[in-house]
């Protein structure tokens, strides 16, 4: 019934690119949108009348990756639909299949070409905003009873009430506390359900804020709206418009709720967290955006230092706001200063895709390893320096601290030799498929992360999906699941210790 839900969402979800198709006198792609939605309304209302009378008892398939698997495999196929009409000379449904993938997934990839309609370009943006909202969704729902998806880091035994916010601790013991009880081995699209009136409200809400304050700062309506939607799901899909410093502040602000679990309704928080601005992926953050703009820009000369004050901020905005864009895995350039994508090309382009890979935080749009397996390795880290230094000294740490130095750093090894391994991988299938090394680490590294605009900004020249064979196409649609689906999961399959 999961399937059923998500193809009756995309479904409605296509009515507004064939209002705006139509309204654009774009009638070729309002009607494919218009014509898909019906066939899949029809299509979805059969299933759920014939699947209505199942028994609702867990299943050998009722395991979470499994779930997982077949809405990133097959929901991008029902979206595919209206984009093979959409298009003047039409797309074959493998090329539309692989563009939704890298939409619903957050990637914003794309081998389209940029001329595309606009009703197209608000539906990739729409996918990926949909996607945006299924991972915050699922991450509580799904990832979160199995102490998965970063939540292996942040048990639920360290969880506290009351250091959440009183509209937090209500909307959880309403909602979602009695799902909880109920255990991991619920119907899960109860829990999805929970989870989406928990989280649906904010992330609608700040969508819609972004898009009027966006608008407001004279950005495009139609523009603005696909900025917003894109920058709440991490998704990076934009028109190539400027938005200026006032926008780029805005969306900046934005790119920080991508950063820490805490920005988002019923938000597990460990015991001893302090304030919001105390919190460990806040500060990693912080540290890397600061040692890494300033880096970039004296690399890059100092940002024009010689020819004035003004300029030389201009630049260090410009760095830091594609810095910040990277890490939350965007891929938004800054236009302010004029970066030019050559600036981050060489060595600086390196350290983009470092950041990428770092990712996000837990249980938020971005991918990555996250920030929050990071600090559980540097704290580790740290105590076995000092384990050097002083043999017999005893650590205070604290309970959560400790917690990250034993358990969350063996969590975070393993995640991070998991993802080490799917990243050869993928670089060795591009490789075998006839791409050089540089070309196939970058392009893997883009898919893992979610991070699309890496791939034509962190090699030596830009790199562009369109030039991809069909067979190299598949391998990075399957590097982009694999990156939401985090392989642990899969381990937890084969090994069911891991899921408990």
């Amino acid at each position: 019934m999961v399937m059923v839900a998500l193809m009756g969402v995309t479904a409605a979800a296509m009515i507004l690119p064939a209002a705006l198709g139509f309204t654009l006198r774009e009638h070729g792609s309002g009607r494919a949108f218009l014509y898909s939605a019906s066939l899949l309304v029809a299509l979805a209302g059969l299933i759920y009348l014939a699947a209505r009378r199942v028994a609702g008892t867990p299943g050998p398939l009722s395991h979470p990756f499994y779930i997982l698997s077949a809405a990133y495999l097959f929901v991008p196929l029902f979206m595919a639909l209206p984009v093979t009409d959409a298009t003047a000379n039409g797309m074959p449904l493998f090329d539309a299949w692989f563009e939704m993938v890298a939409s619903f997934t957050t990637t914003g990839a794309s081998a389209l070409d940029p001329d595309m309609p606009r009703s197209l370009l608000l539906w990739r943006a729409m996918v990926a905003w949909l996607g945006g909202l299924f991972v915050l969704v699922y991450a509580g729902a799904l990832l979160a009873p199995m102490n998965m998806g970063g939540f292996d880091i942040v048990t639920a035994r360290a969880e506290t009430r009351t250091a959440l916010p009183e509209w937090s601790r209500k909307m959880r013991s309403t909602l979602v506390e009695p799902m909880n009880q109920a255990g991991s081995g619920g119907d899960p699209l109860a829990r999805l359900l929970g989870y989406v009136r928990l989280v649906a409200p904010a992330y609608l809400g700040l969508t819609l804020l972004v898009w009027v304050l966006l608008s407001m700062l004279g950005t495009p309506p139609l523009v603005g709206l696909i900025y917003a939607m894109s920058t709440l799901s991490t998704s990076g899909i934009a028109p190539d418009v400027p938005v200026g410093l006032a926008a780029e502040l805005l969306i900046a602000l934005c790119l920080v709720l991508a950063l820490t679990r805490r920005a988002w309704p019923g938000a597990i928080v460990p015991q001893d967290a302090g304030r919001p601005w105390r919190d460990d992926e806040l500060r990693v953050a912080l540290v890397l955006l600061g040692v890494v703009t300033f880096g970039l820009w004296a690399l890059n000369g100092a940002g024009g230092l010689a020819a004035g004050p003004m300029d030389a901020m201009a630049a260090l905005w410009g760095v830091g706001f594609t810095a910040l864009s990277f890490l939350s895995t965007t891929g938004f350039v800054s236009s302010v200063g004029a970066p030019e994508a050559t600036v981050f090309a060489g060595p600086a382009g390196i350290v983009l895709l470092g950041l990428a890979m770092l990712g996000g935080g837990v249980a938020t749009t971005a991918g990555g390893l996250k920030l929050l397996r990071g600090f559980a390795l540097l704290w580790q880290a740290k105590h076995e320096m000092e384990k050097l230094v002083h043999p017999s000294g005893m650590g205070g740490d604290g309970p959560r601290l400790r917690g990250l130095r034993s358990e969350g750093a063996f969590s975070a090894w393993l995640f991070l030799m998991v993802f080490i391994l799917s990243l050869s991988v993928l670089v060795m299938a591009l490789v075998l498929l006839g791409h050089p090394l540089e070309d196939a680490l970058v392009y893997a590294a883009a898919a893992l992360t979610t991070t699309g605009p890496l791939a034509s900004i962190a090699g030596p020249e830009p790199l562009s999906f369109a030039a991809l064979s069909d067979p190299a196409r598949a391998v990075m649609a399957l590097g982009m699941i694999l990156g939401r689906l985090e392989l642990l999961m899969l381990l937890s399959v084969l090994w069911p210790r891991l899921g408990r």
